[in-house]
């Protein structure tokens, strides 16, 4: 099968425009199917027809060190995760969640003053789940000895600080157990200093370096389940988040077309093909008005990659779709509007969910990349619904229409099937290909690079 993109009767990825026709609908099937699972609730005999909440089960995620070392000296060799864009959000409750179960969290944010504010809030909450005498309370997840704390400024839309971040990580620590690739902006059409698009930027390739300057560490991690419950040991564990937007991100729509020096209209790129091209494309400033979506898209296909690099290393890539989250995003929205935000969408927490999963869960050991939080019609046909896990993947749905995605029944973390290129491999491929050359010279020669693609 070649990389060719199907024509429109086998296109597998939606316009860019049917996103905004499909919301009205999402909104109102999210109504329609919530209120009616509420009446449902309380009228008996009708369990059924209600749709579950699948939980994280305590004994189906990695258990953290925070045991003493081999040497007997006393120190503790804690399991370390990386947060990314931590300070609110979704990026907020998956540190928070990940220090609740154990784990030293480092918060990897752009503001020293936000992150140092958003690690004391979560240290304040760990310490409202103990008692006097460090005990649980109020939370069956609980583990003690975790902690969240600011390091040092990171700034994605940076190349130079991405490598400021890891040198300085790279002489403190040896080894990371966790990564999830949070951080992300939507606003579009910016060029960073490094002369890339910033939304691109910001969301994938500043992840992508940051990635591979951590791998080394991240191939040192060893992570264990609980004793009778999965005797394998892993290597660290990557979480790229991804959206439902990742369905509205064509290669065979037309791109920007661009002026040159003379004034004249050059045609734009319009290649058909999730390959190198579009990748360099999509960075380069003022070509794509796409980028987020495109952005959501690259990091699937790049859990796609590091699993075929790194997976016979120990190494675990999985791409993680918060869902549409009731956050300070939409703070300029009118009152009214914040209120159906409020029911319509699911809460930050119940958005780290997926993310939550996909860095410490038991990952079923198949071709499993994705995880998103709402319930979908139909369960995957063809698949064994049974997995090594308690409870955390039991649903896995196939190929979901994109309307139900966008908004629905919160079901936790559910694993289901991406829309990925026709040759999925070959596009993440050329995807690796593409930053490998935007991150490995200097700005100058970025600038020739991306020049090819716009004349």
């Amino acid at each position: 099968m070649t990389m060719k993109e199907r024509n429109d009767d086998g296109q597998p990825y939606f316009a860019r425009a049917t996103f905004m026709r499909l919301c009205l609908p999402a909104v109102l099937y999210s109504l329609v199917s919530n209120v009616s699972l509420k009446l449902l609730s309380f009228v008996p005999f009708t369990s059924r027809f209600r749709i579950g909440v699948e939980k994280l089960h305590p004994k189906d995620c990695f258990v953290p060190n925070n045991l003493p070392s081999p040497g007997g000296d006393g120190d503790k060799s804690n399991s370390i995760a990386i947060v990314t864009g931590s300070n609110t959000g979704v990026g907020f409750e998956t540190a928070a969640g990940l220090a609740e179960r154990g784990y030293h969290v480092i918060l990897a944010c752009r503001s020293r003053v936000k992150g140092e504010a958003a690690a004391d809030r979560i240290n304040r909450r760990l310490e409202s789940l103990k008692d006097n005498k460090g005990n649980q309370l109020g939370s069956r997840h609980f583990v003690r000895g975790g902690s969240a704390f600011f390091f040092h400024p990171l700034d994605l839309a940076s190349f130079a600080s991405v490598r400021s971040f890891c040198g300085l990580f790279s002489e403190k620590y040896n080894y990371l157990n966790v990564l999830v690739n949070n951080a992300g902006i939507s606003s579009q059409g910016d060029v960073t200093e490094d002369g890339l698009e910033i939304c691109f930027q910001s969301n994938f390739v500043g992840h992508f370096l940051l990635t591979k300057l951590l791998m080394k560490h991240l191939l040192k991690a060893k992570n264990r389940y609980q004793p009778g419950t999965c005797n394998e040991e892993e290597a660290g564990r990557i979480v790229n988040l991804s959206s439902v937007t990742h369905h509205f991100a064509p290669a065979n729509e037309r791109k920007l077309s661009t002026t040159d020096s003379a004034g004249s209209k050059n045609p734009p790129l319009n290649s058909g093909i999730h390959d190198q091209d579009f990748w360099l494309g999509s960075a380069s400033p003022g070509l794509s008005s796409s980028t987020y979506r495109e952005s959501k898209l690259a990091a699937i296909l790049f859990s796609m990659e590091l699993n075929k690099r790194y997976g016979g290393r120990g190494i675990r890539s999985i791409a993680a779709n918060p869902g549409s989250v009731s956050s300070d995003i939409w703070r300029n929205k009118s009152s009214l509007m914040r209120k159906l935000y409020t029911f319509i969408h699911i809460t930050p927490q119940q958005g780290a969910s997926t993310s939550l999963a996909g860095a410490i869960g038991a990952i079923p050991k198949d071709d499993t990349i994705y995880l998103q939080p709402y319930w979908q019609p139909e369960l995957q046909r063809g698949k064994d619904q049974s997995t090594t896990s308690i409870s955390s993947f039991r649903l896995r749905y196939g190929l979901p229409f994109p309307m139900t995605e966008i908004l629905g029944p919160y079901v936790g973390c559910a694993i289901t099937e991406p829309r990925l290129p026709v040759d999925g491999y070959t596009s993440s491929q050329a995807l690796w290909n593409a930053c490998e050359q935007l991150t490995s010279v200097g700005k100058d020669s970025r600038k020739g690079l991306l020049s090819n693609k716009v004349e």
